[in-house]
């Protein structure tokens, strides 16, 4: 491989490692997100559901 290929595949991988970067903090405050939003709503984890996806109660 020639200098100018390996560098453009270095800056690549570079590129390729900031976005994975990104990707995970974006999950990870997805997640926290989350989990604040059903600690908000006072959901018992183990228990069914108040309501439907729909809004109506669960009988």
């Amino acid at each position: 491989m020639s200098m100018r290929q390996v560098s453009l595949l270095e800056r690549m991988l570079a590129e390729q490692v900031k976005q994975t970067e990104l990707l995970q903090q974006i999950a990870k405050n997805q997640a926290v997100l989350i989990q604040a939003l059903g600690e908000d709503q006072g959901l018992d984890d183990d228990g069914p559901p108040p309501t439907y996806l729909s809004g109506q109660p669960c009988r």
